[in-house]
Order: structure tokens, then C-alpha cells, then sequence
């Protein structure tokens, strides 16, 4: 027997989607990736210093 979740009779809950950042606009994704690399750049600066 397997365990359900919802009452019988109703429809199984839509899945939640998984995040992604193809769900972001374009500005923010350039933002995400511009904060990004500038923490990359920081440790690498940090590391040589």
C-alpha cells in the first residue's frame, strides 16, 4: 500500500520547482554573477597579499 498525501478523489499538488537562476531577469543575473566575481577576485587578492 503507498502512502498518499492528499484526500482521494483530488488531484495530486502540482511539484515545487527547483530554484534556478534562469527564473531571475537579466539584470539580476549580471548583478548575482558581477557579486560573484567580486568575492572570487577578493579571495584571489587576499591570497596573494
Amino acid at each position: 500500500m503507498t502512502h498518499h498525501h492528499h484526500d482521494p478523489g483530488h488531484a495530486h499538488p502540482s511539484p515545487r520547482l527547483p530554484p534556478s537562476l534562469l527564473r531571475f531577469s537579466l539584470p539580476a543575473r549580471l548583478g548575482i554573477v558581477a557579486a560573484v566575481a567580486a568575492v572570487v577576485w577578493a579571495l584571489v587578492l587576499w591570497a596573494i597579499a
